[in-house]
């Protein structure tokens, strides 16, 4: 027996969940391109977003996203710019500088607290007039049909259900949405783990960012405030341990050993915590009616600082083709999106594996290599600067 058919009123254009970083810029592009439209966002935390602790590094192309939303003079004053970007490899002579002013930008990027840039965005969202933010809102499953999908959700142990044109699940790492839909992850297991902290170090940063490929893996330090950085750094699954298990004392020797005194010496670090370094990707990034972005998609090792940067991309792509969309689930509409992401995809993650494959590894002749490679970005003006434009977010 068929479905009775629903007044046009209740048939959403666009369900969101997940009110993250990338959920919550998703729902103000496509808001504010589509003053048409309703876009409701499904949020489980009832006072906003959850208080993510990272620091995130922001490339200049996703600046310029946060500008045009008006986003960004909310945050400009808690945002520390990247001016200069080191690249070194410990022990050897490779090493490559890469400076704003030769790329005509006042930053390379900038550094952020995570839970400030959300908290921003959430701000922004309630006062859009046509974002739904339903805070307390649990995504459980979803139906496809045949103009629409049935998306079912909790607040307050209470079921409820709402039929969109489109569910984009941007409910991070552990996606909901993904599993709902039965959507597998390719993983890939670099065998090391992230240790992320903060240090106080006894100089000055002035604007200067770190990337120190060590035998055990890469060691970034990112500029927080004026002697403050955040660290992430590499490690084998036991060194890890033992770096957790660490004194302070303890820890600061064992980085300074890694990272040398280029940046002064370290003199206090806490909020240590870790996590394995892997690379998830969908096996695919669109079903029937419903699209995967941010880290519900994928997620990278933190090497070059492009996971939450390829997640903004995501958010514009699909903002950009819903424009024009009469129905914003037709097919045709995500297959263009699935192909336009593809090779962003590509080249990104095709950039970090290497960089991680090549520079934690110490066969000579990949070491040798990987030397006369950083020599080129350093004498190579126009590699150099695909390379800048690269790590800045802008794909030509």
């Amino acid at each position: 027996m068929a479905a009775a058919p629903r007044p046009a009123d209740t048939l959403k254009p666009i369900v969101i969940a997940g009110g993250g970083l990338v959920g919550a810029l998703t729902a103000l592009l496509v808001a504010r391109q589509r003053p048409d439209w309703t876009v409701t966002v499904l949020e489980p935390q009832a006072s906003g977003p959850a208080q993510d602790k990272r620091t995130i590094a922001l490339a200049a192309a996703t600046i310029d996203v946060l500008q045009q939303l008006q986003v960004w003079p909310e945050v400009a004053s808690a945002a520390c710019a990247i001016e200069h970007i080191h690249v070194s490899d410990r022990g050897h002579l490779g090493m490559t500088q890469l400076h704003a002013e030769q790329q005509g930008v006042p930053a390379l990027g900038y550094v952020i607290a995570a839970a400030q840039l959300n908290q921003a965005l959430y701000l922004a969202c309630l006062a859009q007039p046509n974002i739904e933010w339903l805070a307390g809102a649990w995504f459980s499953h979803s139906q496809p049909e045949q103009d629409s999908i049935a998306v079912h959700y909790h607040v307050a142990d209470q079921s409820h259900v709402c039929h969109a044109q489109l569910l984009v699940g941007a409910d991070g790492s552990r996606s909901q949405v993904r599993s709902a839909a039965g959507i597998q992850m390719q993983q890939t297991d670099y065998q090391q783990v992230g240790i992320i902290a903060m240090l106080e170090l006894s100089e000055p940063m002035q604007g200067w960012a770190y990337e120190r490929f060590t035998d055990t893996g890469p060691l970034a330090l990112l500029p927080v405030s004026d002697q403050v950085a955040s660290l992430v750094w590499s490690l084998r699954p036991a060194e890890a341990e033992q770096m957790m298990a660490a004194s302070d004392h303890e820890f600061m020797a064992k980085c300074q050993q890694a990272f040398g005194y280029r940046a002064g010496r370290l003199r206090k670090v806490w909020d240590r915590v870790q996590y394995p370094l892997q690379l998830h990707l969908a096996e695919q990034h669109i079903a029937q009616r419903l699209v995967l972005i941010g880290n519900a998609s994928h997620t990278l090792h933190p090497i070059a600082g492009q996971g939450f940067n390829l997640g903004v991309r995501d958010a514009i792509s699909l903002s950009q083709q819903l424009a024009t969309a009469a129905d914003a689930g037709q097919y045709r509409v995500l297959a263009s999106y699935q192909r336009e992401r593809q090779s962003d995809y590509k080249a990104i993650i095709g950039l970090t594996d290497s960089l991680v494959r090549g520079f934690s590894n110490q066969l000579l002749p990949l070491v040798i290599g990987r030397n006369i490679a950083l020599s080129a970005l350093a004498w190579l003006l126009p590699l150099k600067q695909q390379f800048a434009r690269k790590t800045m977010g802008y794909r030509n």
